[in-house]
């Protein structure tokens, strides 16, 4: 089992994400790069959940929790399909390479709030590096 933070988690969580990155509908040039990638998603996420000034307020000006709502909405630039019809336990198993004992300690809508939060700290950090 890894922990959250390890080395080997992010870069799994990297590779999570760039397996489900999915901008074919988006644009013809997408990024390739891995801060490119980042920074493209969090840019697709941010026009499209902050239309208005409110839209912000409404998430108590914390953007990681407008984060999970947008994810829980099936982004198109991103696979989010743990959220309906995979499993979050199994994929954050495999991301921190758990046993199936270590994997039951969550419910699924435990893992799912890990798995997006994984996600977005991967792509915070990967945007800033750009």
């Amino acid at each position: 089992m890894l922990k959250t933070n390890s080395k080997k988690a992010a870069e799994n969580i990297r590779a999570y994400i760039m397996d489900g990155f999915t901008p074919e509908n988006i644009t013809d040039n997408p990024p390739q790069e891995w801060h490119e990638i980042a920074a493209f998603i969090l840019d697709i996420f941010r026009s499209e959940k902050y239309h208005f000034p409110q839209d912000f307020q409404y998430y108590h000006h914390c953007e990681r929790l407008a984060f999970i709502d947008w994810c829980a909405g099936l982004p198109g630039v991103f696979d989010t399909c743990y959220y309906y019809n995979r499993s979050a336990v199994d994929d954050i198993g495999a991301i921190l390479e758990e046993t199936d004992e270590e994997k039951a300690r969550y419910t699924e809508s435990q893992a799912e709030e890990l798995l997006t939060n994984l996600i977005y700290r991967e792509l915070t950090k990967g945007e800033r590096k750009q």
